[in-house]
């Protein structure tokens, strides 16, 4: 049954088999055909790969070798970057030098310009160059670099100003006289130290005026001697003139220092029982001083000549030359021994004692006085020294310490009189000891030689 059934189905298979062979056949030769077409197609793909395989592996060369040459060109271009950065670096570091010279040469024109600034604005050269202040300001402008013209200019302004610092110049020209107002007369100008003004026979200091820009008189009066020189100088009678290398402050110290009186006057009332003292000092210092001229001229050998002619016993002669030096008192004690010759030694001792007594009167007459005048000279100007200083405290306590003017007065009380009292102190003191030495002297001499000529008369008897 199997075996049949078998048998049935291959039948009822190969029947369509057999009616489909041709088309079969003929698709396979369809397939044949599109087999050799894509064979040829993937012969052609084969061949164009291929081809272009090798046209991309020459294009990869080709590319390798451009990159090896660009990384060279990138290698080039590094270094010529480091060179060119290492060199923008030195260009900005001289750049910067640069700047900073410039800042450096301008910041030197511009103090040099101050310089000259501040120089120009005490010159007594200015007034004949009055557009210096001018040409100054175009250095002066921070607005504006100073190029070299400017710098030509500064360096002709210092060379113009040495130039005329080393001229003596007498000219006409304008200033403000002590009165304050603007006047003309004769200028004369010593370099760039001093100037001097004249008009109407009158002389005086100038200096120059920074604020007004102009040559002003200072108030006051030179000493008459510097007036008598600048004269003369002017007149051409003069070879030499007063000159203030201070610039002006020595010559405004003299105008301005204030005279004998008003130094005195600033000591306060204590400065008068000074004053008495050094006049009462000075007439007991010119009698003393006329005393000792006049009365003691004779010379030592006219006493010795005295004493041989007594050692001989010639009394007659020895008191006619005793008599014609009469003013000395050395012969008037000898004198008043030879007067009582003859009489015993107590006699002769208490004239000789009273002779003595009298001269010694006469010789330190006054000095005592002169003593106590030179101590109390210093002791008066301390006690004005303690009225100004009490002076002194009392403006500070009512005015304090603002004004240094409120305690002027006290402090020139306090410092004048000291200074008077010392002045008058330490002279008189000087001559008291000189007279006093000499009284003293006097009186060995007078005792020697009349201890002398008492034993001649002993003798004699």
């Amino acid at each position: 049954m199997k075996g049949l059934a078998l048998w049935v189905l291959l039948l009822v298979i190969a029947c369509p088999v057999a009616a489909m062979g041709g088309q079969v056949e003929k698709a396979m030769k369809g397939l044949e055909e599109e087999r050799l077409e894509a064979v040829r197609a993937r012969e052609a793909a084969t061949h164009r790969i291929a081809a272009e395989r090798k046209a991309l592996k020459a294009k990869i060369s080709s590319l390798r070798e451009e990159i090896h040459r660009l990384k060279g060109e990138i290698e080039g271009l590094k270094a010529t970057f480091s060179a060119s950065e290492r060199q923008l670096e030195d260009l900005h570091r001289q750049q910067s030098d640069l700047e900073q010279q410039i800042k450096e040469l301008e910041g030197t024109v511009r103090g040099a310009a101050k310089d000259l600034e501040a120089l120009f604005r005490h010159s007594l050269t200015s007034p004949e160059v009055p557009d210096r202040f001018e040409r100054l300001e175009r250095l002066l402008d921070e607005r504006r670099f100073p190029g070299f013209e400017d710098i030509k200019a500064l360096v002709e302004l210092a060379f113009e100003e040495m130039e005329l610092s080393g001229r003596i110049v007498k000219r006409k020209g304008a200033f403000i006289s002590p009165e304050g107002e603007l006047v003309q007369g004769e200028i004369l100008r010593l370099g760039k130290f001093t100037a001097y003004w004249r008009r109407d026979g009158e002389v005086g200091p100038l200096v120059y005026g920074k604020e007004n820009r102009q040559l002003f008189a200072l108030a006051g009066r030179l000493p008459w001697w510097v007036r008598w020189n600048v004269k003369h100088y002017m007149d051409g009678k003069a070879e030499a003139v007063y000159l203030d290398p201070s610039g002006g402050a020595a010559l405004k110290y003299v105008v301005r220092r204030p005279g004998l009186y008003e130094h005195l006057r600033s000591g306060g009332p204590i400065v008068i029982p000074i004053l008495l003292i050094a006049l009462a000092a000075f007439f007991i210092v010119l009698e003393r001083s006329l005393f000792f001229l006049r009365r003691i001229r004779s010379p030592r050998v006219v006493f010795d000549r005295a004493l041989e002619l007594a050692r001989e016993g010639r009394w007659q002669e020895c008191q006619e030359l005793l008599q014609g030096q009469g003013n000395h008192p050395t012969a008037r004690v000898m004198l008043a021994l030879l007067r009582e010759r003859g009489n015993p030694r107590e006699v002769l001792e208490a004239a000789l004692e009273e002779a003595l007594l009298k001269e010694q009167m006469r010789l330190s007459h006054l000095l005592p006085g002169l003593r106590v005048l030179g101590t109390v000279a210093p002791l008066l100007g301390l006690l004005g020294t303690v009225v100004g200083i009490i002076s002194t405290f009392r403006s500070i306590t009512l005015y304090g310490t603002g004004d240094p003017r409120m305690m002027a007065g006290g402090i020139s009380e306090a410092l004048v009189t000291t200074e008077v009292g010392l002045a008058v102190a330490i002279p008189v003191m000087l001559l008291y000891s000189f007279f006093d030495s000499r009284a003293e002297r006097l009186s060995v001499e007078m005792e020697e030689r009349a201890v002398a000529l008492m034993g001649f008369l002993e003798a004699a008897e």
